[in-house]
């Protein structure tokens, strides 16, 4: 079963990870309005990429209170 793995880094270790079955995630992308998409896509994260299966990780960075974060999103088939 293909999924979605989310994984969140501080200082590049791995604090906490994610995995997602993909088809409930397809369901809810077709859920979100285009602009959400254009949003993320200019944040790092390419939804159609991930669930259209172009397996290459994706980054985002984030600000957690005082503490910067990576998160990486990748799919695996």
């Amino acid at each position: 079963m293909s999924t979605i793995e989310i994984e969140k880094y501080v200082d590049g270790v791995c604090v906490e990870a994610l995995n997602l079955p993909l088809a409930p995630l397809q369901f809810v992308s077709g859920l979100l309005p285009r602009q959400a998409h254009e949003q993320l896509r200019r944040r790092g994260i390419d939804i159609d990429a991930l669930l259209d299966g172009t397996p290459v990780a994706q980054w985002l960075d984030v600000q957690e209170g005082q503490t910067a974060k990576r998160i990486r999103v990748i799919r695996r088939d």
